[in-house]
C-alpha cells in the first residue's frame, strides 16, 4: 500500500492533530483524501450506488463524531475502513441479502476505485457474482479488504474488530464457497488480485 509521501495525502499525524484542533477542517480534509477509497469499497460490498453513497456519508459523519477518540497511534485509513465495514454490515444484515456488484457498472466512472482490479478479466462474471452472492457480509468484507485493498490478516482483524482466527475463518470460508459455486477453474483464475499482490488461493 502506498505511503502518504507517495500519494501526496496528509499524514496520519497531521490529520489526528487537526481533528483535535479544528474538527470541521479535519473532516473536510479527510473526506477529500479518502472518500473515493471508502466509496469504492462500499460499492463493491453493498452492490447499490445509492446505498453505498449513504453509507459513505454515514461513515464520515461517524468519524467526525469519534475524532476525540483519535490518538497519535491511530492509522486513519484502517480506522475509516472499520467504521465503513461496521456501517455496511449493519445495513446488509437489515436487508437480509447480499449481492456482488458487477464491476463494469462502475468502471470508468468518477467513483471507480483507484486500485486496478482483474475481476473484469474473468469470462463468466455472472457466475462469479452468483458464487459470491451468498457470502455473509463479514466474510465478503474480509475478502475485499484482503484481496482488493491489500490488507494483512492482522490489519483486517483490527478493522473488523475481531480475532485473527475469525479473519482466517472468514476468508477461508469465502474461498471454499467461491470454489464450490464457481468451479474448479477458480483456483487458476486471476480473481480479485490487486496488481500482483494477493490472490484467492
Amino acid at each position: 500500500m502506498l505511503g502518504h509521501a507517495e500519494t501526496g495525502l496528509p499524514s496520519d499525524a497531521q490529520l489526528v492533530a487537526l481533528a483535535h484542533e479544528s474538527p470541521s477542517a479535519a473532516l473536510e480534509m479527510l473526506y477529500g483524501a479518502y472518500r473515493g477509497r471508502i466509496y469504492g469499497f462500499l460499492l463493491r460490498l453493498v452492490s447499490d450506488p445509492d446505498l453505498a453513497d449513504d453509507v459513505t456519508q454515514d461513515t464520515f459523519t461517524k468519524a467526525y463524531g469519534a475524532f476525540r477518540t483519535l490518538t497519535r497511534e491511530h492509522r486513519i485509513l484502517p480506522w475509516l475502513y472499520r467504521i465503513a465495514n461496521n456501517a455496511a454490515v449493519d445495513q446488509l444484515r437489515r436487508r437480509r441479502r447480499f449481492s456482488w456488484l458487477r464491476l463494469p457498472s462502475i468502471a470508468g466512472t468518477a467513483e471507480e476505485p483507484r486500485q486496478a482490479d482483474e475481476h473484469g478479466r474473468v469470462g463468466d462474471r455472472e457466475g462469479l457474482r452468483r458464487a459470491l452472492s451468498g457470502l455473509p457480509p463479514e466474510n465478503a468484507a474480509a475478502l475485499l479488504l484482503h484481496a482488493l485493498e491489500g490488507y494483512s490478516y492482522s490489519e483486517i482483524a483490527i478493522i473488523q474488530g475481531c480475532s485473527m482466527t475469525a479473519v482466517r475463518s472468514r476468508i477461508a470460508r469465502a474461498r471454499v464457497s467461491f470454489r464450490a459455486a464457481y468451479g474448479a477453474e477458480a483456483a487458476a483464475a486471476p480473481i480479485l488480485r490487486p496488481e500482483g499482490k494477493r490472490q484467492i488461493d
